[in-house]
């Protein structure tokens, strides 16, 4: 059995987080690690509904009632994303309905993680910018 879901609503931990939708297919990159993640089954939907406000729990409820057998997977995939620090607690989430409309076709949601370019990413020299004035004047040297 699974701890328990956090609760609030979430938001993608940006700036460190970026994320894009290329035709239903969402990918995930972590900035300051270089790893990316993609979404299988459920998955594009449940972070969808994440990143746009639901309460984890309501997600959860959802999934329970119109698909029972995808319940602890789901659970299990929204831990792992929390965990990761991929979503952080929204201090302004403004999603209007936590009971939402879905039936949850698919399969079992998956975070697939790639580490592959992290080295390649991670030398990216955007890595270097100053965040305040930003390219292309490098960050000042921490003494």
């Amino acid at each position: 059995m699974h701890s328990p879901l956090p609760a609030g609503r979430f938001a993608i931990n940006s700036p460190n987080i970026v994320t894009e939708n290329f035709d239903g297919q969402v990918v995930i990159l972590n900035l300051a690690n270089g790893h990316y993640y993609g979404l299988e089954g459920i998955a594009n939907k449940v972070w969808t509904l994440i990143i746009s406000g639901c309460p984890l729990d309501a997600i959860a409820t959802s999934i329970r009632a119109h698909r029972p057998e995808l319940a602890e997977a789901a659970i299990a995939f929204m831990q792992q994303v929390n965990k990761l620090n991929l979503i952080v607690p929204a201090e302004d989430a403004t999603h209007a309905d936590d009971a939402f409309v879905e039936t949850w076709s698919g399969e079992a949601p998956q975070l697939l993680v790639y580490e592959d370019l992290a080295e390649l990413i991670y030398a990216d020299p955007i890595h270097d910018v100053d965040e305040q004035v930003g390219w292309p004047v490098p960050r000042k040297a921490e003494r």
